[in-house]
């Protein structure tokens, strides 16, 4: 009875706070605007994991993973976690949810700890606003110094990522170099039906599991920022 008193109290007091435009405000600028947020990551995952599907199904993605087994190994890491770590260009939810081939449970949480370290593409606005805002237009040489930057920053994201790794490795989880045993598939054109389902699936759990994560947490936010609003003439 007092939860359910409690829940009516609650009840009252949002019917009693959210006008007709505050419905609306949550429609258009909550609900609206959280299936935006969503729906904006959904290319760039999309492109990059067509470039990674591309190369997995030609066969030559294990193959890389194979030969940066011996370098990523330096920091602690896995040839395995070659590819959660590329996926995180992307975004790093993907990757993260990739470390599930990883088998040494070391090996997979170090991953996972540098994953959101790699530059992914919701830094990019971030990025630009602050090139843009500090870094002055001119050339270096052949090249700009704001695409530099750019580069840079992408660059120190990856050496970062070893930094900690390696740390991780050595100091925290102390565990030696693992070698990669893999069988290695041939060569070959990729299917674009494979291509297709590769890239729906990744598509369905993004949107369903990522998703639903971005979208409630665009509502809370407008909530958060909403109420309580203003005084009147404020």
């Amino acid at each position: 009875d007092w939860i359910e008193a409690r829940i009516d109290s609650l009840a009252d007091w949002v019917r009693g706070t959210m006008a007709a435009g505050d419905l609306r405000d949550l429609i258009t600028d909550g609900a609206i605007s959280g299936v935006k947020g969503v729906i904006i990551f959904l290319p760039q995952i999309l492109i990059l994991f067509f470039f990674i599907l591309l190369l997995e199904d030609s066969g030559y993605l294990p193959r890389a993973a194979f030969l940066l087994d011996n370098l990523m190994g330096r920091v602690g890491l896995s040839g395995r976690a070659f590819i959660p770590l590329l996926s995180s260009f992307a975004c790093a939810i993907p990757g993260i949810m990739a470390t599930r081939t990883i088998a040494n449970w070391k090996d997979r949480l170090a991953t996972i700890m540098v994953a959101p370290l790699m530059t992914c593409s919701a830094r990019i606005p971030v990025y630009a606003l602050l090139i843009g805002a500090f870094v002055p237009d001119r050339a270096v040489g052949w090249f700009d110094l704001r695409g530099l930057t750019l580069f840079g920053l992408y660059v120190a994201g990856v050496v970062g990522a070893m930094a900690v790794a390696w740390f991780f490795k050595r100091v925290w989880m102390k565990t030696g170099y693992q070698p990669l045993m893999l069988e290695l598939p041939p060569y070959r054109v990729p299917s674009l039906r494979n291509l297709g389902l590769g890239l729906w699936e990744r598509a369905r759990i993004f949107m369903s599991r990522v998703g639903g994560i971005i979208f409630s947490l665009m509502v809370v936010l407008w909530f958060l920022s909403t109420f309580p609003g203003p005084p009147a003439g404020w």
